[in-house]
């Protein structure tokens, strides 16, 4: 099991990285492309929920090296309206995020994401948020949930990254906080573990 930080840039089968456990028990079908990215098959996942849900305002916590966002863009761009906020305050990691959403030739920007080099917790000006993806720094996640409550719009599908049980009992703090907040939840059995949140009606 690797302990770097983070690795080169590839496409690594998810074993690698994560133990066969009772969530998931085949961690070998899902791969990634660096040892903090999200796995590729749920980033496909995402993807498509941002094709059936249509959302208009979307919000990323914790871009990394931007596969996830360049995903969500390219389905905003499929849809035809919508924009990403996504927030990373490390910029070196935002500006190797950034060389996946310009061309080459124009510098200019191809997907509607809206980069900030910033810790996630700011004011917030944007309109009612939509669809939310959280993959910050684990002690984050919560603190992120509570001070973006207010933000998400009545539709809004609000996710998690990084839930599943090795992780530690953030997790668990945060099925109460949302079963506090009126939410219900999807564990999605996924090798890293993702939950998947909505407001109920």
């Amino acid at each position: 099991m690797s302990t770097s930080p983070n690795i080169p840039v590839g496409w690594y089968r998810e074993s690698q990285f994560t133990r066969p456990s009772k969530e998931c028990r085949e961690p070998e079908w899902w791969h990634t492309r660096d040892i903090q990215g999200t796995e590729v098959e749920v980033i496909e996942m995402v993807a498509g929920m941002i094709r059936g849900h249509q959302p208009d305002v979307v919000l990323e916590t914790g871009t990394s090296r931007g596969f996830m966002s360049q995903a969500i863009g390219q389905a905003l761009r499929q849809n035809g309206h919508g924009t990403l906020h996504t927030y990373e305050p490390d910029t070196d990691t935002l500006n190797e995020a950034c060389r996946l959403w310009w061309t080459d030739d124009e510098n200019e920007m191809v997907l509607p994401i809206v980069p900030y080099a910033q810790e996630s917790m700011q004011e917030w000006t944007n309109g009612p948020i939509d669809f939310a993806w959280h993959d910050s720094l684990i002690q984050l996640r919560q603190p992120e949930f509570e001070f973006y409550l207010e933000h998400y719009s009545e539709r809004a599908i609000v996710c998690f990254h990084d839930t599943a049980a090795h992780f530690g009992p953030w997790s668990d703090r945060l099925r109460t906080a949302l079963l506090s907040q009126g939410f219900s939840y999807l564990d999605w059995p996924s090798p890293r573990g993702a939950i998947i949140a909505r407001k109920n009606p």
